[in-house]
């Protein structure tokens, strides 16, 4: 009873949220201005322009009060690094390792998070999660799961992006490149969906009280 009423809760906690879904939508036109204007060949378009999308959904967040994750900031890291190495330094290797960087960025921020004892998925967990359950030993196992799944996700994205590069060609940039990557991230979506209202009935059935809820 008390796990169903936790996960009620978080049902309504996630309805008052719907107004901030433009915010959390902004989070990802970094990467589609990136994914077009890379493809047509901007690259510096492609670099700045993401970077200053980066910095105005930071800004955003901090006046609404809403804190900045891990993966925020490494977004916004990415794409200094990317515009440092095309508006200044104009690289020319940048297009053809930018793949390999974006990845390692997010897989080293990944692993990062879980050297530190504070796995990433953390903060996402605590959006929607009541404060008295943030030590819960559920909600800290729970996430850290999810974050090692994503670690993992992400070094195999590597190995693509790696790949990618080796083999070269159109082939490369668009099977090891982007699609696999593509993939295994839609399959991250579809895990984090699923797998904590599972976890969370399983502890429920182990007896561990109630247990508090996480982002899908």
């Amino acid at each position: 009873m008390q796990l169903t009423k936790i996960l009620w809760g978080a049902r309504v906690a996630e309805q008052k949220k719907l107004s901030g879904v433009a915010t959390g939508l902004m989070a990802f036109g970094p990467f589609v201005l990136y994914g077009f204007a890379s493809g047509a060949n901007h690259w510096r378009v492609a670099t700045g322009g993401g970077l200053i999308l980066c910095l105005v959904f930071i800004a955003v967040r901090l006046r609404r009060g809403i804190p900045i994750r891990l993966m925020d900031w490494t977004t916004l890291t990415f794409f200094a690094i990317g515009s440092v190495m095309m508006i200044g330094l104009r690289s020319t290797l940048f297009p053809a390792y930018n793949v390999v960087v974006i990845w390692s960025c997010f897989a080293v921020a990944a692993w990062s998070s879980i050297a530190i004892g504070h796995p990433f998925t953390t903060a996402y967990g605590r959006e929607n999660t009541p404060r008295e359950f943030w030590d819960h030993p559920v909600f800290i196992r729970l996430n850290l799961v999810m974050t090692l799944v994503w670690c993992g996700l992400m070094t195999v994205n590597v190995g693509f992006a790696v790949t990618g590069v080796v083999i070269g060609g159109n082939f490369g940039k668009l099977v090891p490149g982007f699609a696999l990557p593509t993939a295994l991230v839609v399959a991250g979506f579809v895990f984090n969906s699923r797998f904590p209202a599972r976890y969370l009935a399983r502890a429920g059935d182990l007896g561990d009280g109630a247990s508090p809820a996480v982002p899908r």
